[in-house]
């Protein structure tokens, strides 16, 4: 269960990144694919019911927000909520890993955007709070 809602509060964290600017563009969500692929699958072993494995979790969670054009403040705060209430489940090499992922996907269309910017800085604050 623990694998499951961080792959899920991390595809909220990823969406609000990308939708900072009220808007979801190809190259973010390409990004966050290979995020997914290449640095998250690695890392998990455990998988669902079918087999699939749970850092896909991410993934599905980024693309349900984004149909239901969910607002990057909402995503956003989840994610932080989830930090405060599991900071026990972020290890130094995960958290790592969050800042990564986020910053791969501010930076996928044309550089860290302005709108990007508040979000990345408090994503860092939360995460040195949670030491």
């Amino acid at each position: 269960m623990e694998a499951q809602l961080f792959y899920k509060e991390l595809g909220r964290l990823l969406y609000a990144i990308a939708a900072a600017d009220d808007l979801v563009r190809p190259a973010e969500v390409e990004t966050l694919k290979r995020i997914v692929k290449e640095e998250l699958v690695p890392l998990e072993d455990s998988t669902d019911h079918f087999g699939t494995d749970q850092a896909f979790i991410t993934e599905f969670e980024f693309d349900v927000l984004s149909e239901r054009d969910a607002t990057a403040d909402e995503a956003f705060d989840s994610f932080v909520a989830y930090m405060a209430r599991h900071h026990h489940d972020l290890p130094e090499e995960r958290k790592q890993l969050i800042y990564r992922a986020a910053d791969a996907v501010a930076s996928a269309f044309h550089g860290v955007g302005k709108k990007e910017i508040p979000y990345l800085a408090k994503l860092h604050h939360h995460l040195e709070q949670t030491a």
